[in-house]
């Protein structure tokens, strides 16, 4: 019976993530809002500030355009839950999407727009 306790506690006991592991820790957990879960769009926002940081700005629009679709589709749902939430990560959204299909995008503005964008799907009223 010790056993099972004491295997049961460690099995319920957080873990350490290692700060280079940080990046990676955010898949594993569900981005939770008044939105509802938001991680298959933080998904795309990431995989999208990954092809940012390759340089690879014409896969990172077709990325966007992923996030743009999937956003849209479910705006009356998200928009229904929370209005002011839905707009802030709407307007992050807009920008990131502006910021890649730019005539002639910027790497490093499109980062900080995708990385604002991740933000604000995370918290959507800052820290």
């Amino acid at each position: 019976m010790k056993k099972l306790f004491l295997a049961l506690s460690l099995a319920t006991m957080p873990l350490v993530v290692s700060p280079a592991l940080l990046p990676f820790a955010a898949y594993a957990a569900p981005t939770q809002s008044s939105l509802g879960d938001l991680s298959s769009f933080e998904t795309i926002a990431r995989d999208t500030l990954v092809l940012v940081d390759k340089g690879d700005l014409a896969a990172a629009q077709k990325r966007i355009t992923d996030f743009e679709t999937a956003w849209d589709a479910a705006q009356s749902d998200l928009y229904h839950r929370d209005k002011t939430a839905w707009g802030v990560v709407d307007d992050a959204a807009d920008k990131a999407i502006s910021s890649l299909r730019a005539k002639k995008p910027v790497a490093a503005k499109a980062k900080r727009a995708v990385t604002d964008l991740i933000a604000a799907i995370q918290k959507p009223f800052g820290p």
